[in-house]
């Protein structure tokens, strides 16, 4: 499991958690997921309109086409934490 993506998603879902510093952090972070997380963190610290959640679920969706992994199990995850 991709923790930068795991970040990504997690702060989809709960958009307070994380602060512009801790997502672009992220970004830098996720080199081998380069063009998803830029694209996912930037709609992150965007103002908040209808393009926003597009472009994340688009860079999300295209990482997971690539990956070859189950979006599900991360957000398993992120529920899991949560109890």
């Amino acid at each position: 499991m991709n923790k930068h993506i795991l970040m990504v998603i997690d702060h989809h879902l709960n958009p307070d958690k994380y602060t512009k510093a801790q997502l672009q952090d992220n970004t830098y972070d996720a080199f081998y997921v380069a063009s998803a997380m830029y694209n996912a963190a930037n709609a992150c610290c965007m103002s908040a309109n209808e393009n926003k959640n597009q472009l994340i679920n688009e860079s999300l969706n295209e990482y997971f086409r690539l990956s070859g992994e189950n979006k599900q199990d991360y957000i398993d995850a992120i529920n899991k934490d949560k109890q």
